[in-house]
């Protein structure tokens, strides 16, 4: 019997138990840059962020347990599939249906796709960058997959798109896009990303554009556009932007339009249109507005639409349509209405229709259609309806198709096409980042994974795993991930887990264990699965575990362990189950331990511990349980430790640790707790697991986002390297660049130099001597060096030179339009802004939020070509967080991110 403590109760422990800090940030902290420096950096994709292994699979659900061992890595949690992070947006080969090697990965959702004509995509909906590259809801991807500077940034979702000639016109949520006000919708440049003259102000969304010479349909919510009072629908002049006489007044929202000839066919949630009663379709008169006699009648709404030839291909959630049962997608004759013999009857709703010649491709919400499993995207035979061999297999739902060529785009809410089923626990190749062959398939989430030789150990809420049934607890073979008969069947949860030798230790709310009772703690042999006599019986759950070669520390809510009063943190014999003397009395609950030689890292929501105020994070002697001196004072819930050597790494729900901003994951100095400049920024969610193996680090969570890119839940990141640049990461400089080097194995007397990439040092390169083994400074000219790629290389006494991973591309001044981020960065009252302008043309720099709203804006190109240092004044208004810059000259555009700090 289970205990009756719901699964949700552990896995989502850390939501709302944070305490708030004590304190604002030290100021003396903080990173600041020299005045006299005088760089300018092209932002290029993650600035100062480390490099993240964009092959490694992602999930469709939280990762609570990494563990890797050799070229594997495991990994549990509460996800059903893993597959390639590709993003909400992608373009897919029309034969094969995979995509190309590399493209822009989409961190959002995409909503609307149009060809641009010649082998690009324009995209609209509800992300945040393309490629690493900031872009809001609107973007252009050259035909090449690079993301061009087209950059209209509009402050709301787009949810539709057309093209005409050199204009793109959008619809959507926006109230400002192209730099002009513009609500619901607007006609934009297509080389320069400005908003044209053309404004007919919609009071409401628009959601379905269509483009017929002179005319723009739109249909959304709204009820009055184009300076006319218009329900739901209506015809603008495309020279004006007033509505025209056209009125087909509808009484619904219109969600999908198509014309064809003298015909313009609309779907939607509407019951009447045209001045007849039309369910969810119809067809109106291009000229009168007037409904036609062509009448399916859908039994619910209609959310795509696409005509070919003489048939109209509908989709939505109706479940009838054209005299027929069809479900979600139907062919109608174009002549009659009628539903034709053509009936691929998708189990789910479908979003999205483009047909391209003997092809239908839909997408949405389904999992089967034509007749064979299709996970939310097929290709249809325009003949038959049976589904082809074209698989793409997205996670989740599509919402937008667009076809050029060979190429099928396809956008949605999904971060991964491709991939495979994965229940709860998975092996990733550490190599090629794809997913092995090893299947356990459990019947419920995953929640902790130890591995020990040939067998991985797996605890959480299953029943059945490894084919065999398992309650809480399994051994799983490495190679086959069959479960052997080793079986301690728990009566509860297991949450925490630690293979140790001839012994595995298990956590968790379980009473019985192993054959024994036991509560929330046990020593289970390794080779029988029988519970040892070792019994510490708290007196509520076990959190976390770490083991030494004499004690087991242990983590978690309880009160009482191993026969003394010990609360929250506690060291029991490893022989005997006692509780050592050992004490450090945390005020709050500990969640992550890591040991490390002499020193024991806890982590939770405690603010004191060992009688120090210590929040949420600290060192412990392992022998007298006193806090050390290292204190990186933590913003916020610690879930995760790792200790990798001099590193020490740490994952939760913090947003500031170490002295600095540092979102959900940082690398922290193991002798002085300052947070080093290791900082794969920004991460969308909370960090519940760490591993380090070899020169990486694998952090699992509830993210969907590191580095601005679609990485959902699992990551890899290049760890700390033994020496490391602080600022600036590699771009493009100009003038003088200034630089702080620091590494564990940087010593006195260490050198910098300047050095042309893969080639060796030139004369001229510039050398500075570090004051001592902390950190150097030092400032290089680029003013006389030779444009191209170069290195900085450090070279330690012992003559022992390291190439540092963030070098430079200098470039000539000559037409170079940068932008750096303001300085100091985080900032505390005022913003310094370093630009480079390579003329005196009209030029402006703005301060942006995160949702998209300009909060100032300053006129820049009367300082003329070269590099400008800005002071955008105080901003005592503005809270704290994360906000934009964003330069723009001509078509040219640069953004930069700033933090402030209040």
């Amino acid at each position: 019997m289970r205990s009756g403590l719901q699964a949700s109760s552990i896995l989502h422990s850390f939501v709302g138990l944070a305490k708030p800090r004590a304190s604002a940030a030290p100021v003396g902290a903080l990173l600041t840059l020299g005045t006299a420096v005088a760089l300018v950096l092209s932002w290029t994709g993650a600035g100062n962020a480390q490099a993240i292994d964009t092959t490694l699979w992602a999930t469709n659900g939280p990762v609570r347990a990494v563990v890797r061992a050799g070229d594997t890595i495991f990994i549990g949690g509460l996800f059903t599939w893993v597959g390639p992070a590709t993003g909400a947006g992608i373009p897919l080969d029309a034969a094969t249906g995979t995509p190309p090697a590399s493209f822009p990965k989409v961190l959002g959702v995409v909503s609307a796709v149009i060809s641009d004509g010649a082998g690009g995509w324009y995209i609209g909906g509800s992300f945040s960058a393309v490629g690493g590259i900031p872009r809001y809801n609107l973007a252009h991807i050259a035909p090449n997959l690079s993301v061009s500077a087209w950059d209209p940034f509009p402050n709301g979702d787009v949810l539709a798109l057309a093209l005409s000639g050199s204009t793109v016109y959008a619809g959507g949520g926006f109230t400002q896009i192209g730099e002009q006000v513009r609500t619901g919708i607007a006609a934009i440049d297509a080389t320069t990303g400005s908003a044209t003259a053309w404004n007919p102000d919609a009071d409401d969304w628009v959601r379905a554009l269509a483009v017929s010479g002179s005319t723009v349909y739109a249909g959304g919510e709204f009820t009055n556009i184009g300076r006319q009072p218009r329900s739901f629908i209506a015809a603008l002049d495309a020279s004006t932007g007033n509505a025209t006489v056209w009125n087909p007044n509808a009484d619904d929202t219109v969600t999908a339009l198509a014309v064809s000839g003298s015909t313009v066919y609309a779907g939607g949630a509407f019951s009447s249109i045209g001045g007849q009663a039309r369910g969810h379709i119809a067809a109106l008169d291009a000229t009168s507005g007037s409904a036609t006699a062509w009448n399916p009648n859908a039994s619910a709404g209609v959310s795509a639409l696409a005509v070919n030839a003489t048939t109209v291909y509908a989709g939505g959630s109706f479940t009838s349509i054209g005299g027929q049962a069809r479900n979600r997608i139907a062919a109608l004759d174009a002549t009659t209405g009628t539903a034709t013999t053509w009936n691929p009857s998708a189990d789910g709703d479908v979003l999205a229709l483009e047909v391209n010649g003997s092809t239908v491709y839909a997408g949405g919400q389904f999992t089967a259609i034509g007749g064979r499993a299709r996970n939310h995207l097929a290709a249809l035979d325009a003949a038959t309806g049976v589904a082809t061999a074209w698989d793409p297999n997205a996670n989740d739902a599509v919402f937008a198709f667009a076809v050029s060529g060979t190429t099928v785009y396809a956008g949605g809410e999904f971060g991964g096409i491709g991939g495979r089923m994965r229940h709860y626990v998975a092996a990733l190749d550490a190599t090629t980042g794809t997913a092995t062959a090893w299947d356990p398939n459990a019947d419920s989430f995953v929640y902790a994974l130890a591995v020990n030789g040939s067998v991985v150990y797996a605890g959480g809420g299953f029943t059945t795993i490894g084919g065999q049934a398992r309650s809480s607890i399994a051994a799983l073979d490495v190679a086959t991930g069959t479960a052997t008969a080793w079986d301690p069947n728990a009566n509860d949860l297991v949450t925490a887990l630690v293979a140790s030798g001839p012994t595995v230790y298990a956590g968790g709310p379980f009473t019985g264990i192993g054959g024994q009772a036991r509560r929330s703690i046990a020593a289970l042999d390794a080779a029988t699965g029988s519970a040892t006599a070792w019994n510490p019986n708290p007196d509520s759950y076990v959190y976390a575990l770490a083991v030494s070669s004499s004690a087991v520390y242990v983590g978690g809510p309880f009160t009482s362990i191993g026969g003394q009063g010990r609360s929250g943190l506690a060291a029991l014999d490893i022989v005997t189950g006692a509780a050592t003397p050992w004490n450090p009395n945390p005020n709050g609950s500990v969640f992550s331990l890591a040991v490390d030689g002499s020193t024991v890292y806890a982590g939770g929501f405690f603010t004191s511990i060992a009688g120090q105020a210590r929040n949420y994070l600290a060192a412990l002697d392992a022998a007298t349980g006193t806090a050390t001196a290292w204190n990186p004072d933590a913003g916020d819930a610690v879930a995760a430790i790792a200790a990798s050597g001099p590193t020490i790494y740490a994952g939760g729900r913090f947003t500031y640790i170490g002295g600095r901003e540092r979102d959900h994951l940082a690398a922290l100095d193991a002798a002085t707790g300052a947070a080093l400049d290791w900082h794969p920024h920004p991460v969308s969610g909370t960090v519940y697991t760490l591993a380090v193996g070899g020169s990486t680090v694998y952090a699992g969570g509830d993210f969907s986002s590191i580095v601005w890119m679609p990485q959902a839940h699992i990551a890899a990141v290049a760890a700390v390297p033994d020496v490391q640049a602080v600022t600036p990461a590699r771009g493009n400089a100009v003038g003088f660049v200034s630089l702080t080097v620091s590494g564990h194995n940087l010593r006195s007397g260490a050198t910098a130099k300047l050095a042309r990439s893969g080639q060796a040092d030139i004369p001229g390169s510039t050398t500075a001597v570090a004051p001592d083994g902390l950190s150097l400074t030092v400032t290089f000219d680029l003013h006389d060096r030779v444009p191209g790629a170069w290195d900085v290389v450090i070279t330690n006494p012992d003559a022992q030179s390291a190439i540092l991973p963030d070098g430079f591309t200098i470039e000539a001044f000559a037409g170079q339009l940068a932008l750096e981020g303001g300085r100091p960065n985080p900032a505390l009252t005022s913003i310094l802004v370093a630009f480079t302008l390579p003329s005196q043309e009209p030029a402006t720099l703005d301060l942006i939020d995160l949702t998209g709203r300009r909060l100032l804006r300053r006129e820049v190109g009367s300082l003329g070509a070269g590099p400008h240092l800005l002071d955008l004044g105080s901003t005592p208004h503005l809270r704290s967080g994360l906000y934009f810059l964003r330069l723009a000259q001509g078509n040219r555009v640069r953004h930069a991110r700033v933090v402030l700090i209040r």
